[in-house]
């Protein structure tokens, strides 16, 4: 069929829009080979019960406070944290947005075998100790 009918406007939109989904396909796999080169991030059920423990004990930044609160009510997981299911969500998203730096690190220690109480205490964003 003939395209003939098409105004230059209808044309120039239809490439405009050709291009926009060209950059949106160049954006995702962008992401996706972004997301193959992170680390993966798991703890074991005794490393997330010893994290609890310090934030409950008051050892951790408010946002953090507030998203272990969501946690012991169910609402989230720090598996789902972890796993990237609860990245959409603002309170996670509140905790973690300022610790990039200091997860990296964490992970790296982490990695080097050093215990939890050692990474806690390496935490620039953790409150002071009474």
């Amino acid at each position: 069929m003939s395209q003939d009918w098409k105004s230059q406007q209808i044309q120039e939109a239809e490439a405009a829009l050709e291009r926009a989904l060209a950059n949106v396909e160049q954006v995702l796999a962008r992401a996706d080979e972004m997301n193959r080169e992170l680390p993966e991030a798991q703890l074991s059920q005794e490393q997330i019960e010893r994290i609890e423990q310090r934030v409950r004990e008051g050892q951790a930044p408010e946002a953090v406070v507030e998203l272990q609160r969501r946690i012991d009510e169910g609402e989230l997981s720090w598996q789902d944290v972890l796993e990237g299911r609860a990245s959409h969500d603002e309170t996670v998203r509140a905790a973690f947005a300022a610790g990039v730096p200091t997860m990296r690190q964490a992970k790296e220690m982490i990695d080097e075998g050093h215990e939890i109480d050692e990474i806690i205490a390496h935490d620039p964003n953790r409150p002071p100790t009474e």
